[in-house]
């Protein structure tokens, strides 16, 4: 490929899909969607457990981010901010919205329930948390564990957790939100909505999982132009479910 071709394609993914990969970015679209259809985009906006980026390649904007690594690629609009989920170091609604993005699955059963209270606590508006849920979501993570052992001869830290640690389950994840809210005194809607579609996530997981580094290639930029008709995969057996809570706007009071 000649220099120009190569520079043109660097600069139309970097325009169009900074820092994005197709993964992630169906993770975040559904979390995007409910902030702007509260019109919150420009409020204060938490992310519990962004690592170095989070939302911020689909948001576009400045945003706080708890968590206990932030090592990967850098950008200037994450306040980098040293935390635990289960422990965050704010004060009641001090944000208008707060996200978790596959976070509660690399805790500890024991402590998915304390990060979901202190996630809410600190929130007066919106909390959408997604996380993948359930027994066909935990089978397959574990052929993806084993499968990316024999590729590579060593073990995937995120795959590893979440075979170790377990996933949550959508019951459970509803009966934390409940409990929660009832121990916060606060009120809200809350919905919750499944996140692609376990056959879709294989193939895309597999061709991440890769030595070839044209599929690596196509993992990581070619799959990102075909995710207008990717992120519509929200049927079936799905991988994740999105819980979008919606409190009442006039629990603002500390």
């Amino acid at each position: 490929m000649s220099l120009p071709a190569e520079n043109y394609i660097r600069t139309f993914f970097n325009k169009f899909y900074w820092r994005q990969h197709p993964e992630a970015a169906l993770r975040y679209y559904p979390v995007v969607k409910a902030i702007k259809k509260l019109n919150l985009e420009d409020s204060k906006i938490l992310e519990v457990g962004p690592g170095s980026l989070g939302i911020i390649p689909y948001l576009k904007r400045e945003i706080d981010g708890v968590d206990v690594d932030f090592s990967g690629p850098k950008t200037k609009l994450l306040n980098k901010i040293k935390g635990k989920a289960n422990n965050l170091p704010f004060a009641k609604n001090a944000y208008d919205v707060a996200i978790s993005v596959d976070v509660l699955e690399h805790l500890r059963k024991e402590e998915r329930q304390d990060a979901i209270y202190e996630i809410l606590r600190v929130t007066k508006r919106l909390v959408v948390i997604v996380v993948p849920v359930g027994e066909l979501a935990q089978e397959q993570d574990k052929k993806l564990d084993e499968y990316f052992f024999k590729k590579f001869g060593r073990r995937n830290q995120y795959l590893e957790e979440h075979v170790s640690n377990g996933l949550p389950k959508t019951e459970e994840v509803l009966v934390f939100i409940d409990q929660s809210l009832r121990k916060l005194n606060k009120k809200a809607k809350v919905e919750s909505f499944p996140n692609l579609n376990l056959f879709v996530r294989e193939i895309l997981m597999k061709t991440w999982i890769t030595k070839s580094k044209f599929s690596y290639y196509l993992y990581l930029k070619g799959y990102l132009l075909f995710l207008p008709f990717l992120k519509l995969l929200n049927f079936g057996n799905c991988y994740r479910r999105v819980f979008v809570i919606e409190l009442a706007p006039n629990q603002i009071s500390n």
